[in-house]
């Protein structure tokens, strides 16, 4: 009878390792070039942020999603991300309740949100002092790029991911600019794909295909 080599165990331990090291490299290399693209973009757009608010609306009627009273958890905008604030405005003016992503202590909390609101910034995003919304109806993220399976490539801090598998059968959207879609986003076992994206040009859902 043959016997497995002794470090046959160590052998995929490693195997393992480099693996994971060779997919966090390649993210790496992704998210640098897909940043500087990005922060390029946005410089010179001016009605993205409407015209991505429009396609959000129109995804949540194409699925018949009613979103009165519906809490909705978003992002502040925080350097060359797209600008959510007009998608506010429009859930809000549909009967949305909004609550933002508060980063403290290397975790987000979903806190209650009010133009009266006030807005720390911090390292990591922004904090706020409000009521914490233990579950949200929906997840709406910024993101760095994607691909046409809805996988969403993060800033790499890893607080969405672990956000987005908390609560991982609510919706999930993710929002970016149209030039973020890649051919491939290199994925990891504690990634999570998106419900929809939704871009200033299209929208990426996944029960219905790309409109």
């Amino acid at each position: 009878m043959r016997f497995p080599p002794n470090n046959l165990g160590s052998k995929v331990v490693i195997q393992k390792i480099r693996s994971k090291r060779h997919y966090s490299e390649l993210k790496k290399n992704i998210r640098q070039n897909l940043i500087q693209k990005r922060k390029l973009f946005h410089l010179r757009s001016t009605e993205s942020a409407n015209d991505l608010a429009r396609n959000l609306i129109k995804f949540f009627n194409s699925n018949k999603f009613q979103i009165i009273n519906k809490n909705i958890a978003i992002y502040w905008p925080i350097g060359s991300e797209i600008d959510s604030k007009p998608t506010i405005a429009a859930l809000i003016d549909f009967g949305a309740i909004i609550s933002l992503a508060s980063t403290e202590n290397d975790d987000i909390k979903y806190r209650m949100w009010s133009p009266e609101t006030k807005i720390c910034i911090n390292k990591l995003g922004i904090s706020i002092n409000t009521e914490e919304v233990k579950n949200p109806d929906i997840i709406i993220c910024p993101l760095i790029g994607f691909d046409k399976n809805l996988n969403r490539l993060g800033r790499g801090g890893g607080y969405y991911d672990r956000s987005l598998y908390k609560y991982k059968n609510i919706i999930k959207i993710g929002l970016g600019y149209s030039i973020q879609k890649i051919k491939m986003v290199p994925i990891e076992e504690h990634d999570i794909y998106m419900d929809a994206i939704i871009t200033e040009k299209a929208i990426f859902d996944k029960k219905i295909g790309s409109y």
